[in-house]
C-alpha cells in the first residue's frame, strides 16, 4: 500500500479493515435508511451487547495499566522526564521561562499542568515525582470520559424521553459509546493518557468548556457562557490549543445568533487569556511568550506530515467516519430530534428543549484541525491525535442517536460500525506495561549518569530527570535552534568553554549540522553500550539503531 506513509504491515491491515468495513456496513445503512424500516430487534440487541461490551473491557484495560504503570520510577516517554524537572523547577519557586542557557530552559508549553502537578507534589510529601503528574492525567482521562457521556447523551436524550426503550434510543447507548471509544483509542493516540504530560488536562479542561457552553446556548445564560470562557482559559494556559476551541464557541454563539452570549463569552475569554499571557511575560521579561508563542510558530508546517494525518491517521476512523457521510443526506431529520439536559426549562418534562447541535459541528471542526496543524507541526507525536478522534467519536455517536431514533431500521448498521471501530482500535494491553527488563536499563543508566556526575555537571540531552541537577532536553533545544537557526550564543560559548564535563546522547554524533558543534567541542566518544530502553511509550529511544554515547570534551 504505497499511499501509506511509513507504517508497518500490520497497520497497514488494520486501516484496510476499518475502509473495508466502512464500506460495506455503510451500504448496509444506506439501504436501510430508505425508509422506516423496523428494528431486527435480535441483531440489534446482540450488537449493542457486543458494543458496550468492548467498551467496557477497553475501559477496564485502560485503567488497569494506567493503575500499573502509576508507580513506575522512570519516565514513561522520552520526553516527560524532562517535563518532571519543569515540575520540580515550579515546586521549589524556580522561574520556568528563561534565557535559554547551559542549565535550564523549557518546552513550549504554559505552565498549568506543571503548576498542578507541583500542588500534588507538595501535598504528597514535597518531593518530585512521577506520581503526582500521572494521577493529574488520570483524573483528567476519567473526567473528560464522563464529560463525553454526559455531552452525548445531552445531544441524544429526546429520543430516549419519546420511546419506551432508552438504551435502544441513545441515552443508555450513545454516550457510553462515546467515552469507551475514546478509552479505547488510548493505544492509537500514543498510550498517553496516563504519562507526564500536559494533554489530558488540556483535553479535560477543553471539554469542560464544551459541556459548559453547551449548557449556556440550550438556557441562553450568561453565566454559563462565562463559565465555559473560564473553563476555556484554564485549558489555554495548560495548551496554546485552545485558541481553537475558544475561536469555535465563538462560531457556534454566532450560528445561534446569541449576540449576548457572545458577547459575554468572547470579553470573557480575551480578558483571561490576554491578562495571563501579560501577567506571564512581565514576570518572565517576555521569555513565557518567547516559548510559548514565538518558538511553535517558527517552527512552521510540513506538508509531508500533512499527508500522514490525511492518509495514515484519519483512515484508522473510516467506520466513524461513514456514520458522518452517511448521516448527511439524512441532516434534517437528524436535526429535528429534540433532547433534554437534566431538568428542561419547561414544565412539561414530555416535551423537552431541544439541545443547539451547533456546539458539536464548530467544536469538531475545531478539534479535527487541532490534531491536524499539530500533526503538520515538527515533533507531532500521536498524542496529537487526541483531540480530532475524541471529537469524531463524539460527534458520530451524537449523529448515531439521533438518526436512529429517527429511523430505527439503521440501528443494526450503525451499532456494526460502532463495532467495527472498537475492533480496528483493538491493541495488546500487556505490551504497554514496563517490564523487568524496562526497570533493569532504567536502573543501569541512572547508574551511568550518577557515576559520570562525579567527574562535574553532566547534560543528559535525551532524558530528563537523571542528573541531579535539571537541565534542557533535546527537544526543547532543537525548538528553540529551529528559531534561532542555530545555538544560542551563549549555549556555543558553554559548549566550546568546554563547562559540562560528559554529554550523554541516543545515537552517535555527527560532525554537522545543527548538533556539530556538541562533537567537535566534545570529540572524545564512546558508547555505553546501552541498546534498549525503560520507554514504554511514544519514541522509543535508546534503541539498537539509537544507542547512548557518551562525549566528553
Amino acid at each position: 500500500m504505497e499511499f501509506l506513509v511509513g507504517v508497518s504491515a500490520g497497520m497497514a491491515a488494520r486501516i484496510g479493515f476499518a475502509a473495508a468495513s466502512a464500506l460495506l456496513l455503510g451500504a448496509w445503512a444506506w439501504s436501510r435508511s430508505k425508509g422506516q424500516n423496523g428494528e431486527d430487534g435480535r441483531l440489534a440487541a446482540a450488537l449493542r451487547v457486543l458494543v458496550l461490551g468492548l467498551c467496557g473491557f477497553w475501559s477496564a484495560a485502560w485503567l488497569a495499566i494506567a493503575l500499573i504503570r502509576l508507580s513506575y520510577p522512570y519516565e514513561l516517554e522520552w520526553c516527560s522526564g524532562a517535563m518532571r524537572d519543569m515540575a520540580a523547577r515550579a515546586l521549589h519557586g524556580q522561574p520556568l521561562y528563561v534565557a535559554p542557557g547551559p542549565g535550564w530552559f523549557p518546552y513550549e508549553y504554559p505552565p498549568l499542568y506543571l503548576w498542578a502537578s507541583a500542588l500534588l507534589m507538595r501535598l504528597t510529601g514535597g518531593e518530585p515525582s512521577f506520581v503526582p503528574m500521572r494521577i493529574v492525567s488520570i483524573l483528567s482521562t476519567i473526567g473528560s470520559a464522563w464529560i463525553l457521556f454526559a455531552w452525548v447523551n445531552r445531544l441524544v436524550a429526546p429520543a430516549a424521553a419519546d420511546d419506551d426503550r432508552p438504551a435502544v434510543a441513545g441515552r443508555g447507548f450513545w454516550g457510553p459509546v462515546a467515552a469507551g471509544l475514546f478509552l479505547a483509542s488510548y493505544r492509537f493516540t500514543g498510550a498517553w493518557y496516563d504519562i507526564e504530560r500536559i494533554d489530558m488536562l488540556f483535553l479535560f479542561l477543553s471539554l469542560l468548556g464544551v459541556l459548559l457552553l453547551q449548557r449556556s446556548v440550550d438556557r441562553d445564560s450568561l453565566a454559563w457562557s462565562a463559565a465555559s470562557a473560564l473553563a476555556f482559559s484554564l485549558a489555554f494556559l495548560t495548551k496554546q490549543q485552545a485558541i481553537l476551541f475558544i475561536l469555535g464557541g465563538v462560531a457556534a454563539l454566532a450560528w445561534e445568533r446569541k449576540w449576548r452570549l457572545l458577547g459575554v463569552y468572547a470579553l470573557a475569554c480575551a480578558a483571561l487569556c490576554g491578562a495571563s499571557v501579560a501577567m506571564l511575560n512581565s514576570a518572565t521579561d517576555g521569555w513565557f511568550g518567547y516559548y510559548c508563542f514565538r518558538v511553535p510558530l517558527a517552527n512552521g508546517i510540513k506538508l509531508n506530515l500533512v499527508r500522514v494525518y490525511l492518509l495514515n491517521d484519519l483512515p484508522l476512523f473510516a467506520p466513524t467516519l461513514a456514520i458522518f457521510v452517511l448521516s448527511w443526506r439524512f441532516r434534517r431529520r437528524i436535526e429535528n430530534e429534540q433532547s433534554p439536559l437534566d431538568d428542561p426549562p419547561t414544565p412539561d418534562t414530555r416535551h423537552p428543549t431541544p439541545a443547539a447541535f451547533s456546539v458539536l459541528p464548530a467544536m469538531t471542526a475545531m478539534g479535527l484541525l487541532g490534531s491536524l496543524l499539530s500533526r503538520a507541526h515538527w515533533g507531532g507525536d500521536q498524542n496529537v491525535l487526541i483531540t480530532g478522534y475524541v471529537f469524531l467519536g463524539a460527534a458520530a455517536c451524537a449523529i448515531a442517536g439521533r438518526w436512529s431514533a429517527a429511523n430505527p431500521g439503521v440501528r443494526s448498521p450503525l451499532y456494526a460500525l460502532a463495532l467495527a471501530q472498537l475492533l480496528t482500535l483493538s491493541y495488546r494491553p500487556g505490551a504497554q506495561i514496563p517490564s523487568a527488563a524496562n526497570r533493569a536499563v532504567g536502573e543501569r543508566y541512572a547508574a551511568l549518569i550518577r557515576s559520570l556526575e562525579r567527574e562535574g555537571p553532566i547534560l543528559s540531552l535525551d532524558h530528563g530527570s537523571f542528573t541531579a541537577t535539571p537541565r534542557f532536553h533535546l527537544m526543547g533545544l532543537l525548538d528553540v535552534m529551529n528559531t534561532e537557526k542555530g545555538l544560542p550564543a551563549p549555549l556555543l560559548a558553554t559548549v566550546r568553554s568546554h563547562y559540562y564535563a560528559a554529554i550523554v546522547m541516543d545515537a552517535r554524533p555527527e560532525t554537522e549540522g545543527f548538533l556539530g558543534e556538541f562533537a567537535q567541542s566534545y570529540h572524545r566518544i564512546e558508547n555505553a553500550d546501552i541498546s534498549t530502553s525503560w520507554i514504554v511509550t511514544g519514541f522509543p529511544t535508546p534503541s539498537p539503531g539509537r544507542s547512548v554515547w557518551i562525549l566528553r570534551p
